[in-house]
């Protein structure tokens, strides 16, 4: 890629190489048909904390296609690829991960800049082919069937090869035909209604084929070792929709440490604590002395050596999610952890040595009432009274979320969370540091995840007219 010459178009040509010559490649990957482009709608901070923006880049190009990856700024105007730089309107095929609901604001931010319709029933023959997946789409995939061509709903890996066939035609109409015979396919602009939900079986497991220091898991290779969850959180929408729930076997997830060795790794999946091979994965870190990072674990199964082995990784904090500011309000979001089993993981982390942790709560159930935020102050005290020095507190307004058994209810107004908010400020114990969700973005993640359709171009329009 020649540099650009405008000194816009060169700041944002640099900006993309500054992340691009930050990544070690772990595993080469190329391929020379076509060009195709994956876009994350978020920054590369993001992007590559997620281990879909390069594990559907291995395999699409593993099948010969030339996946090159994009992420979003919203100052950019141009939007370079991380492999070759090129600009994405040289790209006939653009692929969306959406990991988001918010991030679909994001991806209206693009296609207006590069001048294509929101709604694919005002695009024309020369505009590229749209498709858009990710877990959004397995709870409304009609949130994006006006803005995309095709919904990719459910996994890649149940469908790769014939995506991959589809996608290695130069004619777009060949590639629509072909995209149309796809089980997992779902497109209102071509009319096919019917599709089908497919849950990968990680085999192979899935594993990052570059790290980065600007990834949360700073200089570690993803791995997932799980995909969906076996809980019913009344809140979460991924114990209702990504179903059924898929493990990697501990003989091929242990292969990956053999063939990748060396590296630190980031163990991806819902929760570490519920895999079922987990006492013999970690009798194979502790064993081969493997430093590693977990995305999310439960209180209820952590254990000492768990939490050992994640201090040894030079954590120097870790993470329990209650969701509920009391027992009762637990209950009622069935999270299914109690106040005694996050004590005693408490209890244990300070065993082991750290002087930091975080908490992340939900709030704005109308069952909420003075004693709840009573025993909720009083949890805080008995954690600073421990011995943490450090003790910090993320609080998110519930969003309803469709296909949960909070669907139907209503979002908390705006007045109420920041009386809420307030209240919780005023009334913190000493040492601990709270971080309040936006209830902007918490509100337009809650429209977002209930449109269809046309009302989703609507909404996007008006949105990016208020942020003009």
């Amino acid at each position: 890629m020649r540099r650009p010459r405008s000194s816009e178009a060169f700041k944002e040509y640099s900006y993309v190489l500054k992340f691009r010559n930050s990544e070690k490649i772990v595993r080469k990957i190329e391929g020379n048909l076509g060009r195709v482009a994956l876009i994350f709608p978020n920054s590369y901070t993001v992007a590559s904390g997620s281990l879909a923006w390069s594990w559907v880049q291995t395999l699409l190009t593993e099948r010969g296609l030339n996946v090159q990856r994009f992420f979003y700024e919203n100052w950019f105007e141009r939007f370079y690829s991380m492999e070759d730089q090129i600009p994405l309107d040289e790209f006939p095929v653009w692929l969306f991960t959406l990991q988001f609901e918010n991030d679909l604001i994001n991806v209206a931010d693009i296609l207006v800049k590069k001048g294509i319709p929101l709604s694919v029933f005002e695009r024309q023959p020369y505009h590229p082919i749209i498709v858009v997946g990710g877990p959004v789409t397995l709870f409304n995939h009609e949130l994006v069937d006006e803005i995309s061509d095709f919904v990719f709903v459910g996994d890649l890996e149940c469908s790769v090869d014939e995506f991959s066939e589809a996608l290695r035609f130069d004619e777009k109409d060949d590639i629509i035909r072909h995209l149309l015979n796809i089980n997992q396919i779902y497109s209102r602009k071509y009319g096919k209604l019917k599709f089908s939900n497919c849950i990968g079986n990680l085999s192979p497991v899935p594993v990052g084929h570059f790290i980065t220091p600007f990834s949360p898991y700073k200089n570690k290779l993803l791995v997932e070792i799980g995909r969906g969850c076996i809980r019913r959180c009344a809140f979460c929408v991924t114990g209702y929709t990504k179903k059924p729930v898929k493990f990697a076997s501990l003989d091929e997830v242990i292969s990956v440490f053999e063939e990748y060795k060396g590296f630190e790794y980031g163990l991806i999946s819902a929760t570490i604590t519920d895999y079922p091979y987990l006492e013999g994965l970690l009798n194979y870190l502790e064993r081969q002395n493997i430093k590693f990072s977990v995305s999310s674990m439960r209180a209820d199964k952590v254990d000492k050596r768990l939490l050992t082995l994640l201090k040894n990784t030079d954590h120097h904090s870790f993470t329990i999610a209650p969701e509920g500011i009391s027992q009762k309000m637990r209950d009622i979001m069935l999270k299914d952890i109690t106040t005694e089993q996050i004590i005693k993981t408490l209890e244990l982390g300070r065993e082991v040595g750290f002087k930091h942790v975080k908490f992340y709560y939900i709030i704005g159930l109308e069952e909420e009432d003075e004693g709840d935020y009573a025993e909720f102050f009083d949890f805080l005290k008995t954690v600073v009274d421990m011995g943490y020095q450090e003790v910090v507190i993320s609080v998110n307004p519930l969003v309803p979320k469709p296909f949960t058994p909070f669907a139907g209810r209503k979002m908390i107004e705006k007045r109420e969370y920041e009386e809420k908010t307030k209240f919780i400020r005023r009334n913190l114990p000493k040492k601990v540091k709270a971080d309040f969700e936006s209830y902007k973005l918490s509100r337009i993640q809650y429209e977002l995840s209930h449109l269809k359709g046309s009302q989703t171009v609507a909404y996007l329009w008006q949105i990016i007219k208020i942020e003009e």
